[in-house]
């Protein structure tokens, strides 16, 4: 009898809850600073979001330790659906990066939707003498130690690129986290620092203008923005693969109600040709997939990055 009124009860507590969502604002967290991809798909789905619910989107970035603070706070907000998280891969390479995590990504967080993703790419600044791969990889074996790679931070799949990069392609460099993709492209036109990944949206305009040298995507399939840019499978790693993706999730605990609430409106907002279009401009896709689905899309990133971590040997403690 316990049971089955414990049931009801938490059914009770779920209608209601939904009957009162959303009551207040709501904090959209973004773990990075402006001008990436994170920070993109919060500021598109924010005001959209907004309109939907009825209720002001206060869009947050909460940056630091590789998107672990503002995750963090969203993980110990109240599990009631007003505290919502801008997803990317560092939730899921950061489980085996960071030997110990303030919070359990799997328990204290709750997917709701896949957002999008986009390809990164290989870049070179101004002072980097190569014009391809397999120059950029032979230039850094005869200076063993010498190069150094910009990222937008510990444990991105930017940082994470360049890791993998120095595994396969059997070199030495050192990493150079920055606060952020701006502050990591600056670095790279600069020539403070020799080569990084990044996200196509955030390098296009640079590489546009002559300012930095595109080696070659990560993507599968070459860009349609950079046709002749090869994949750095064809650049001899048929097992480098690596894209940028978004996604919603929120406190975990939040009533099911409120998830199917929050999933449903998202399925309708990135399903609009306004925002579709929004996202190609730099380079991105608007793929939704539902709470369950980027649960499973999530837990396979977490294994997938594992192994990647294992093999390159980063650490990010």
């Amino acid at each position: 009898m316990r049971a089955v009124a414990a049931a009801i009860a938490a059914l009770l507590f779920s209608t209601a809850a939904l009957g009162q969502y959303p009551s207040k604002p709501i904090r959209l967290i973004v773990t990075f600073p402006p001008g990436g991809i994170t920070d993109f798909t919060a500021r598109a789905l924010g005001p959209r979001l907004s309109e939907a619910l009825g209720q002001p989107v206060v869009i947050e970035n909460k940056t630091g330790s590789g998107g672990n603070i503002g995750t963090d706070f969203v993980a110990k907000a109240p599990p009631d659906g007003h505290t919502l998280l801008v997803a990317a891969p560092p939730n899921a390479i950061n489980v085996s990066l960071y030997k110990t995590l303030p919070f359990d990504t799997r328990k204290d967080l709750a997917p709701v939707a896949l957002a999008g993703y986009g390809a990164n790419v290989l870049v070179v600044g101004p002072r980097t003498p190569v014009k391809s791969v397999r120059e950029l990889i032979g230039y850094a074996r005869r200076n063993p130690g010498k190069l150094n790679f910009a990222s937008n931070g510990n444990g991105t799949s930017i940082h994470l690129s360049g890791e993998l990069l120095k595994y396969h392609g059997k070199f030495d460099a050192v990493h150079v986290p920055f606060r952020g993709a701006p502050a990591a492209m600056a670095a790279l036109l600069a020539g403070d620092v020799d080569f990084m990944f990044d996200a196509l949206s955030i390098s296009a305009p640079q590489i546009k203008a002559g300012k930095v040298k595109l080696l070659a995507v990560t993507s599968r399939e070459r860009s349609p923005m950079f046709p002749d840019a090869p994949t750095l499978i064809e650049s001899g790693f048929p097992d480098f693969e690596v894209s940028g993706w978004t996604g919603v999730m929120t406190t975990g605990g939040t009533p099911q109600p409120v998830i199917a609430r929050l999933e449903a409106e998202l399925r309708r907002i990135l399903s609009d040709r306004e925002l579709i279009a929004a996202f190609e401009k730099p380079g991105m896709t608007a793929s939704f997939a539902g709470a369950r689905e980027f649960g499973e899309f999530l837990d396979a990133e977490i294994r997938r990055w594992a192994v990647a971590v294992k093999h390159s040997g980063a650490q990010a403690d």
